[in-house]
């Protein structure tokens, strides 16, 4: 059997409670369907099994819990290769799905937030405004799966009947010094859908600001990257699966901690010569890999 479930789990019942499914995932479940959504667990496609298939969609979802999710294991001596999550999102799109992993670090509100049903506006109906860092920053805290970051001195917006519904940021080039501007947020009101907004907004962004050399990264544990193609930016690359440091909500891209060492991001004093990585163990920290970026690039 390619889709669906071998022996029947598929709503939150006696039934599920007596298979293998996790309190999590039955929890995550109740949490969509109070979103007026609902799933099949335990979903089976081309020999692995998805936590959840959101009926109706192509979307699968993933709940990947740091404890038995990460590369060094556990009590039970569970552990997961690095390119694990990658797999599952590659054979998800290789059978025309979608996979949204959500990880400990993860805002489950947000991601249901990607999932529920949106009012489709168009963007012919809305207006292009500049916005303010604190007006920007509110929306994207409130809307973007990531939040807001450092860095947007570019923000623009549409306008929808007076509310604010959709909005782009751009700034210097973070990673790359062969591009000057990057893309580095976009995202719209949950209740909406905005037929050509991200188009509106990046050829507005493009032509008034005279952006002509521009790089944006795809989180590929979210994301397909298909908005970027519709943009007109190249795809570039996917970097591989990124090693991040969890614990409980928080995370540590193994990037900055090789950069700034655990005595400077958690103000200690254990000195040169101890192991950063065994620091973080040693206190309650463990590797996870995500599923890597997707690079897009628009030059002009």
């Amino acid at each position: 059997k390619k889709y669906g479930v071998p022996y029947g789990c598929l709503t939150n019942d006696a039934q599920c409670r007596k298979n293998r499914i996790s309190k999590t995932n039955l929890k995550f479940l109740d949490a969509v369907k109070a979103a007026n959504e609902n799933g099949e667990l335990e979903f089976y496609l081309s020999g692995k099994f998805y936590d959840l298939h959101i009926l109706d969609t192509n979307i699968l979802i993933e709940i990947d819990p740091t404890y038995t999710h990460n590369v060094i294991g556990n009590h039970w001596n569970v552990t997961v290769d690095k390119g694990y999550h990658l797999e599952k999102t590659n054979i998800a799109k290789e059978n025309g799905f979608r996979c949204i992993h959500i990880f400990d670090w993860d805002n489950w509100d947000k991601v249901i937030q990607l999932l529920t049903k949106k009012e489709v506006i168009y963007a012919r109906n809305c207006k292009i405004v500049e916005i303010g860092k604190k007006e920007c920053d509110e929306f994207l805290c409130k809307y973007h799966i990531q939040n807001t970051c450092k860095g947007q001195n570019i923000r623009v917006g549409l306008m929808y009947k007076g509310e604010l519904v959709e909005v782009m940021t751009f700034g210097n080039s973070r990673y790359n010094r062969n591009y000057q501007y990057e893309l580095l947020r976009l995202c719209s009101n949950s209740r909406y859908k905005i037929t050509g907004g991200a188009s509106k907004l990046f050829k507005y962004a493009v032509s008034h600001y005279h952006l002509n050399n521009i790089i944006s990264y795809c989180d590929l544990s979210k994301f397909d990257g298909s908005v970027y193609s519709k943009l007109g930016m190249q795809f570039i690359k996917n970097t591989p699966p990124q090693e991040i440091w969890s614990l409980g909500n928080n995370k540590i891209t193994a990037n900055l901690l090789r950069q700034r060492g655990y005595d400077q991001l958690f103000n200690t004093d254990y000195g040169k010569g101890t192991s950063n990585e065994e620091l973080m163990i040693d206190h309650g920290w463990l590797p996870v890999y995500d599923c890597g970026q997707a690079v897009y690039a628009y030059v002009k």
